[in-house]
């Protein structure tokens, strides 16, 4: 009997395509200050990138969030595990497990 083994998974390219599209998404509603910290070089960190953008108010930080969520799922399927924050829309985490998605006023 053969087994087949399944190739390890490549987290780093898995993890790529949502971050541009959350950046897309951040971008589309003309978000400031985007930043992507990539984590995967430090031990025990909770994801493997941050991506981390300012909007000027409640109301476009909400629409970021709403924007990055459209962008991910239409472009890769994925919804976020967990959303923080949005209700206040001072700042906002976006939790999709690999990848977490910052979003705060700038004050």
């Amino acid at each position: 009997m053969k087994v087949k083994v399944k190739p390890a998974r490549n987290k780093q390219a898995d993890s790529l395509p949502l971050v541009r599209h959350a950046i897309n998404g951040i971008e589309e509603k003309k978000g400031n200050e985007i930043a992507c910290l990539s984590l995967k070089k430090i031990s025990n960190s909770p994801c493997d990138y941050f991506v981390i953008c300012e909007g000027n108010s409640r109301t476009q930080v909400q629409a970021i969030a709403g924007s990055v969520e459209e962008f991910v799922e239409k472009n890769t399927g994925n919804r976020p595990w967990h959303v923080e924050g949005l209700q206040n829309a001072e700042w906002v985490l976006m939790d999709y497990v690999d990848v977490a998605v910052h979003i705060f006023q700038p004050e």
